[in-house]
């Protein structure tokens, strides 16, 4: 089923309208054949029992299956000149002249679908109408006079049913309500009511009652959101309540109303602090209202920086990571409220007071002492938000005989000023770019500007100051982080790559600049030009340290660490997620663990030093790469493919592959010997000549072990003859469990010989032999004999050997 508001919002904003309604809807689409039986019913008395051969009114899927046929005949109109929610149809025109053509569309498509509506119902060629308990027009939407006169005209309820009924009528209404839960909710004790227990209305569920009527006698106008404008999102909490209100500017600049939202907390809730109220609200708002806000960049406006709250945590787990987790494939931006503008955010934060949150320093959130407040009637704090940016022009030129800067201030109102600056050192033209960007940043920040727009025809200079390209270049890499440092300084910053037609003035300013010369028999310049002799970099009075992460190539760390240090910036939604799991610390990208401890993040020279000192430090002892992987992360480091490289890193040690006992792996994969249950085949070898002997002038041992199991059996011998060998298939094999299928040996004489083969065919088991000269074919019987040779004492300790 389609979204309600967004028909709704569809239906606004449009010059003509045409409302028509299915004629006995459901009726018009005929059952299946093979489903007319299910809707069998029979007539009381002797009438008999009918069947429905169309669809008929009351089944669980008629809706769904009406909608469904309605927007596969309407498939090509629906969104362009036709909205339709089951049967109610409603045809719209943004122009008068187009409205003739689009009806005439429609009503060829219902005549080749044999779709009739009612003519009773039909409304068309006017400019409002009702649509789904909504008045549509072209200025936007508004309530139902006849929904509004229902409640205005209601009488206090007498009991339970009736209170419900009539929540239920404002409830229908709560997207134009402002703070619509905190106005219903002195009724809350009343619904909680047994039914053993008294209904009494008492003053302050009148003074409620009366407060919403007020309130629908000159409700607000909601004006639907235009695409490729940004959204501002005003969200406040109480103690019994959270609210939001989603506003956008129209072409005038003036706020219109999109979407009031608000709910009761629950007691739970209630015991959040007043900061977490405000997430929660933020979260609520961003899964209620999710189609309005994912296409638009949003403004969030509240009494607290939200995001830099959320983004900071040591540890994001519990609510505030489930918050943030479902905030990152938001566009986000935080704005703080300092200035009184529009009735719809007045009436807004009016009706959602909220809280004044105490101990700012703790909670790290910055700019909170430069709220500004203005008093109305209501005696409640109300703020609001100018978001009229400066705008910054700025542009470079180099020639063979001097460099200059040009910077072109606009203020909000549209006055402009201009300057012109020479630079008296060797510089290139990427340098002379960002020598204008950073004396137009310096001069915004003397005259205390808050919000700028950066507007620029270098590519270059603008993707690197966006973090859409990297900054190779050592030498502009410092002007990179002065420029970013003075950013710091503003509370919104963006910026732009406009071509060069629309840089003209600070183009020409730059070239004035950069190619004037002085005459000898000159003494006073008409055109005032500033001077620069030393770089911007050299002036600012301190020390500018270089990231490495901004000129080494392809640093993981880069793309996070911008986003967090400026989150005002555009963002990869990748990067948005992954920046949950970090923070900085210190002017250091630290990752959060899962056992709450921070792990300081590496870059590959530093990762490769760290491998280094692991594996085959002064404390190293080469071990393996997922143990090395443990270690460093114990130690306090992380990275990405930290396992992936270390594993890497211990298999390319020389000095492992020449002193470790090393697994090799086959070239080729190597087929297993199966053996379906226990003792069923063996595996059999000698091992020796082994020096010294023993007391007892062994020095050789028999081994033997089954394939399913890995049972060992041995036994010292003096000598490999035939009748040895015998022996002791005879009393360790065959006596205790039972006679194999198969024994499996190598080539050696004394398992080939005539005994031997006789023995094999007298118990009817067999006789297998492995390829000649290669070992790794008895591979169950080398493997055990390694337990054996790595035994100094092997006669003394054989035994031991074969415990499980």
């Amino acid at each position: 089923m389609p979204m309600a508001d967004m028909l709704i919002d569809g239906a606004a904003h449009n010059q003509m309208l045409s409302f028509m309604d299915g004629n006995a809807g459901y009726n018009q689409i005929m059952m299946a054949e093979q489903d007319i039986h299910k809707t069998a019913f029979m007539c009381p008395g002797h009438i008999g029992a009918f069947e429905y051969t169309v669809m008929p009114f009351g089944l669980r899927n008629a809706g769904a299956t009406y909608q469904r046929a309605m927007n596969s005949i309407f498939h090509d109109m629906i969104g362009h000149s036709l909205e339709v929610y089951i049967d109610d149809v409603m045809i719209k025109s943004p122009a008068e002249g187009d409205h003739i053509s689009s009806l005439r569309k429609a009503f060829l498509r219902m005549r080749q679908h044999k779709l009739k509506m009612n003519p009773k119902k039909c409304v068309f060629g006017v400019q409002a109408g009702n649509f789904l308990g909504f008045l549509v027009h072209h200025r936007g939407i508004e309530v139902d006079k006849n929904k509004a006169k229902s409640i205005m005209e209601a009488l206090p309820p007498r009991n339970k049913k009736e209170l419900q009924s009539l929540l239920g009528k404002i409830n229908f209404l709560r997207r134009f309500i402002s703070n619509s839960a905190g106005k219903i909710q002195p009724f809350s004790s009343l619904l909680r009511l047994k039914q053993e227990e008294t209904f009494k209305w008492e003053e302050q569920h009148q003074r409620a009652f009366q407060e919403i009527k007020d309130y629908l006698s000159n409700p607000p106008v909601l004006s639907p959101p235009k695409r490729g404008r940004p959204l501002k999102l005003y969200v406040s909490a109480s103690e019994v309540s959270i609210g939001s209100l989603l506003v956008q500017d129209n072409k005038e600049g003036k706020e219109q109303a999109v979407y009031y939202l608000s709910r009761t907390l629950t007691e739970v809730e209630r015991r959040y602090s007043a900061i977490e109220r405000l997430c929660l609200a933020s979260y609520f708002t961003a899964v209620k209202l999710r189609h309005y806000m994912l296409p638009h960049t949003i403004y969030i406006i509240a009494k607290t920086d939200l995001i830099k709250y959320m983004l900071t945590r040591p540890m994001l787990r519990g609510r505030i990571g489930k918050w943030t987790l479902a905030l990152t494939e938001f566009t986000l931006r935080y704005v703080p409220q300092k200035a009184v503008k529009g009735q719809a955010v007045a009436d807004f934060l009016a009706d959602h007071p909220g809280e004044e949150i105490e101990n700012m320093d703790s909670l790290d959130i910055a700019n909170a002492n430069l709220l500004t407040r203005a008093h109305v009637c209501l005696n409640n704090p109300i703020y609001s938000i100018h978001l009229t940016p400066w705008k910054l022009y700025f542009d470079g030129s180099k020639t063979d005989k001097a460099s200059g800067a040009g910077v072109v201030l606009e203020e909000p109102l549209g006055i402009r000023h201009c300057y012109s600056f020479q630079l008296d050192f060797q510089c290139t033209n990427n340098r002379a770019e960002y020598e204008a960007l950073i004396i137009g940043l310096e001069m915004l920040v003397e005259l205390g500007v808050q919000s700028v727009e950066i507007l620029g025809d270098s590519m270059l200079v603008v993707k690197q100051i966006a973090g859409e390209y990297k900054c190779l270049n050592p030498s502009l890499a410092v002007y990179l982080v002065a420029a970013r440092n003075l950013l710091t300084e503003f509370r919104e910053a963006t910026w732009e790559h406009i071509p060069r037609e629309e840089n003209f003035a600070a183009n020409e300013l730059a070239q004035v600049a950069s190619g004037i010369q002085m005459p000898e028999d000159c003494v006073q310049r008409i055109i005032k030009i500033g001077r620069k002799s030393l770089p911007s970099v050299l002036t600012r009075g301190m020390e500018i340290e270089v990231n490495s992460a901004l000129i080494t190539k392809d640093d993981w760390r880069e793309p996070i660490m911008t986003y967090l240090q400026y989150p005002t910036l555009p963002s990869e939604k990748r990067v948005r997620i992954m920046a949950t799991n970090y923070l900085m610390w210190n002017e250091d990208l630290v990752r959060k663990s899962k056992d709450e401890v921070l792990l300081r993040c590496l870059g590959k020279t530093e990762y490769m030093k760290a491998m280094g000192e692991t594996h085959e430090g002064i404390c190293g002892a080469h071990q393996g790469g997922r143990k090395m992987c443990w270690l460093i992360r114990r130690y306090g480091y992380f990275w990405p493919t930290m396992l992936k490289d270390c594993i890497n890193y211990s298999k390319g040690c020389e000095a492992c592959q020449r002193h470790g006992p090393i697994q090799q792996a086959p070239s080729v994969p190597m087929n297993p010997v199966v053996k379906p249950w226990p003792f069923r085949g063996w595996a059999m070898d000698l091992i020796g000549k082994i020096y010294p002997a023993s007391s007892q002038q062994h020095c050789f041992i028999i081994v033997a072990t089954d394939y399913f199991t890995k049972w060992v059996e041995a036994k010292p011998i003096k000598t490999t003859t035939s009748q040895e060998i015998i022996t002791f298939i005879e009393e360790q094999i065959i006596q205790r469990f039972g006679i194999p299928e198969s024994i499996t040996t190598d080539r050696g004489s004394s398992f080939i010989s005539r005994d031997m083969l006789d023995m094999a065919e007298a118990f009817k088991f067999k006789l297998l032999q492995s390829t000649s000269y290669y070992a790794q074919a008895n591979g169950q019987a080398e493997s055990s004999n390694k337990n054996f040779e790595k035994r100094s004492n092997w006669h003394d300790s054989l035994c031991s050997n074969l415990r499980p």
